[in-house]
């Protein structure tokens, strides 16, 4: 009947006609049924639709209702300021604040910190009620310092404090909310003043625990170690060090850092946390959606996008841990099948797909607490990397098949970004969380593979629409090579402290008519270059954090593993609070653009000279406007990592890495029997203070700013080029087949540029060996590749043989081979 917040009427209808009123009622046709219209927000009060056909709901409601993709749908808060006084903004909805008197639990914000005197550190406290749903309070929550270690108070969700005296770990800051109590653990270090030596303190970067053993290697400029030693319990090893060195630490367990170019005319106290290996455990949560209802008559395409929030910048954490594995579903649409390849944690239903129970998300380690089954011992736990807590998330919706963006069924389609462009013109959109998602993480194969083992987290399937639909201006996307970068995805989040980054909504646009500096024109929007976003507030829980815009430009599929030779560029900024613009009249800006891609980096793994690189020497020889800092990454095959670090201004001078301390992999190998070239990637980074004031590398690991959160909350601005590791492999023939004489065989080059300009790496050499007349000693050579990367060659027409022996191989630009040698072989029947 008229008068539900949906607005849906009770009358059967084929045309809007048949409605009581076609300027206030439209007919849906594919339920059959009149539903409330609009074309502003007046048109869903009751002064414009009267008595007779107002929407009760909306009158009900505090904020009334919005129109919104032609629909009436309830207007939701941002923040506390939207609220009359008195009343707090929770879950999208205006009311009276919670009590402090609920709480049955909190939890402090770093749970711990080891840090030198004179650090200053802010704390935060997550509160949560009997049944462990969370609680946002702006009152009733006091802190103070427990010891004379530290110094300050407050009042309030967070509160600053300054590590005044030395001393060993102890709970010296203790937050009181309402009856209840937590605290940090802290560890204060004391200043150090010892000339011609550095103080180096290694920590877990997710838990802030101190890594003992790890081994610290101080070299020199042409890569030698000069000083050697291991951290202490604390974390903490002290190093004979004068003049410009390299300082490297290195331990099995978690991924290598080195800082390069490093003045011992600084402080010479450098905190360098370390991220664990990736792919050593395994685990997170299992997604189970539910309360959803069909939308009537007709196919519609159900579906839910899940994750947990992932610390510090998207490039820290290893794909796997951020989507999980990809599986292959088939929608059935127009009498048209087509298979999608789609991520783990991405639930779909309806258009003929079979029934699915749950998704699963990977988790990244952190901290836990002994209300985890399975965890007896948390601090033990939390020390070998066996558990996290992170905050899950889901973007969901229910569209029916009218609705589904046109191309859906075109091959090639990449199913992210089809969502993210289909999103900011629908209202049928919602985001769910669950801020507080324990998981354990355990060795690959150690345990049956079964969804059981993993944490259960039940969505609600609407818990708060996207209900602010904005646009967003992109800057001006790069070039990478020949074209502009193709896709940009546009991510609203908020930033939960201890949690990391929580996906709150998006957009997304492409660049191909024409390849040019702007976005594609998007319907409804006045100019290129403007893309449509759709985003929830914070809620459930992350009331009160910062919001966070992201824009990232890619040459590439969007999400999942990175082919080699992909581009990306992300620009991040501040976002007071989502807008609701529906019309894009007001679109939100960045206040800088995106950076170029970090082109033109090279490594000599090998231990003589080689093309202008000393041994073991890396070197970016194009410099990248407006970055201050440069950090090149090495990934064996396990997806163990190495990170060098540098300021921007140094990374065309080159660094030469030191060779690993006895029992350590060389990381910067793939770890294989053949010993060839681990995968690389460069990533170029702006990274300012508060105060709008650059920050270099040194600075940076001086002050604690390598932190994950740290790091993330000042990066500006971030592009990367996956590089990978040069690779030929065979597309045809299989081996063993059977040839015709003067065949044409392929080849497929990956990490490597062919080609025979100065900008480009080299070629492909063909030998044939073993064979008969003909065939033996000839050599052929390739300089041009496809797009995807394909060479081609005609083999002789008086080659034959039995056996004849290709031998595809990567040489540079004089046709020497690359060292180590790369090379594919294949053995075929030539009549």
């Amino acid at each position: 009947m008229p008068g539900i917040l949906d607005g849906r009427g009770d009358e059967a209808c084929t045309v809007d006609q048949d409605c009581a009123d076609p300027a206030l009622f439209f007919c849906n046709t594919a339920t059959s049924r009149c539903e409330a219209s609009c074309r502003s927000d007046d048109d869903c009060s009751v002064k414009r639709r009267g008595e007779l056909h107002a929407i009760l709901g909306c009158e009900s409601l505090a904020l009334g209702c919005r129109c919104d993709a032609s629909r009436c749908v309830p207007a939701l808060c941002t923040g506390d300021d939207a609220c009359v006084a008195g009343e707090v903004c929770r879950d999208g909805a205006c009311g009276a604040p919670p009590s402090a008197s609920t709480v049955a639990s909190c939890h402090v914000v770093p749970e711990r910190l080891v840090a030198p005197v004179g650090t200053t550190a802010r704390f935060e406290v997550w509160a949560s009620d009997a049944r462990g749903e969370p609680i946002v309070l702006r009152e009733g929550i006091t802190w103070k310092a427990m010891t004379e270690q530290v110094t300050g108070e407050g009042t309030g969700p967070g509160a600053t404090f300054t590590l005044a005296t030395p001393g060993a770990e102890a709970e010296a800051v203790e937050a009181r909310v309402g009856i209840v109590t937590c605290r940090a653990s802290i560890t204060v270090l004391p200043r150090h003043v010892a000339a011609a030596q550095v103080r180096v303190l290694v920590t877990d970067a997710l838990t802030g625990h101190p890594v003992q053993g790890a081994s610290v290697l101080v070299s020199d400029l042409s890569g030698h170690a000069t000083a050697t030693g291991a951290t202490d319990a604390a974390g903490v090893v002290v190093l004979a060090a004068l003049g410009e060195v390299g300082v490297s630490v290195f331990h099995p367990d978690f991924g290598y850092v080195t800082l390069a170019h490093y003045s011992t005319l600084g402080t010479r106290d450098l905190r360098l946390p370390l991220r664990r290996n990736p792919a050593d455990r395994e685990g997170g949560a299992r997604g189970m959606f539910g309360n959803f209802a069909p939308m009537g008559a007709g196919d519609a395409l159900t579906l839910g996008f899940m994750g947990l929030s992932v610390p510090g910048l998207l490039s820290d954490a290893a794909p796997g841990q951020v989507l999980g594995p990809e599986r292959q579903v088939e929608l059935a649409l127009g009498g048209m099948t087509r298979p999608f390849q789609v991520p783990a944690n991405v639930w779909l239903s309806g258009l003929d797909l079979p029934a699915q129970p749950s998704v699963t998300a990977p988790g990244i380690a952190g901290v836990c607490d002994a209300s985890l089954a399975e965890v007896s011992e948390p601090e033990e736990a939390m020390r070998s990397g066996a558990c996290g807590t992170r905050t899950a998330w889901a973007l969901t919706a229910q569209v029916q098949t009218a609705e589904l963006p046109a191309g859906m069924m075109d091959p090639g389609t990449d199913p992210l970004l089809l969502l993210a462009r289909a999103l900011p013109p629908s209202s049928r959109f919602s985001s769910a969380l669950s801020r507080d998602v324990q998981f354990t993480l355990r060795p690959p194969g150690t345990d049956e593979p079964s969804p059981n083992k993993l944490t259960p987290v039940a969505y609600d399937f609407r818990q708060v629409p996207l209900a602010f639909p904005f646009a967003v201006r992109v800057p001006a996307l790069p070039r990478f090579r020949d074209s502009y970068l193709e896709r940009t995805l546009v991510l609203g989040t908020v930033t939960a402290p201890g949690r990391g980054m929580v996906p709150l909504g998006l957009g997304a646009a492409v660049n191909s008519n024409p390849s040019d500096p702007n976005t594609d024109l998007l319907p409804g929007l006045t100019a290129p270059g403007l893309v449509r976003v759709r985003m929830a507030p914070a809620h459930h829980g992350l009331e009160g954090q910062p919001y966070r815009l992201i824009a990232l430009a890619s040459s590439g599929a969007l999400g999942g593993d990175l082919p080699p030779g992909t581009a990306t560029s992300a620009v991040m900024a501040p976002l007071q609070a989502p807008r609701f613009d529906p019309g894009g009249t007001q679109p939100v800006t960045f206040p800088s653009g995106f950076l170029t891609i970090p082109e033109g980096a090279r490594y000599n793994p090998d231990v003589a000279p080689w093309h202008g690189l000393l041994p073991r020497e890396w070197r970016l020889d194009a410099q990248v406007p407006f970055a201050t800092l440069v950090r090149a990454t090495f990934t064996n095959a396990a997806g163990r990592r190495w990170t060098v670090w540098m300021d921007s201004r140094r990374a065309a001078l080159g660094v030469r890495l030191p060779v690993p301390p006895a029992g350590f992999e060389d990381r910067t190998f793939q770890g294989d029997v053949a010993g060839s070239r681990a995968s690389h990637s460069v990533e170029a980074l702006t990274v300012i203070t508060d105060e709008g004031g650059f920050i270099g590398s040194a600075a940076l690991a001086e002050s604690g700013g390598m932190a994950s959160e740290s790091l993330a909350k000042s990066t500006r601005a971030v592009s990367a080029l996956h590089q990978g590791r040069p690779q030929v492999s065979w597309v045809e023939p299989a081996d063993g087949a059977s040839l015709p004489r003067g065949a044409t065989v392929r080849v497929r080059v990956d990490g490597f540029r062919v080609g025979s300009t100065l900008a480009d790496e080299g070629g492909v050499m063909l030998d044939l060996r073993d064979g008969g007349p003909g065939c033996d000693d000839v050599r052929l050579r390739s300089d041009v590749a496809t797009k995807s990367g394909e060479v081609t060659f005609a083999l002789p027409a008086a080659c034959s043989g039995a056996n004849v022996v290709l031998v595809a191989s990567l040489v540079d630009l004089p046709g020497l081979p690359l060292r180590p040698a790369v090379s594919a072989a294949r053995t075929v029947r030539v009549p």
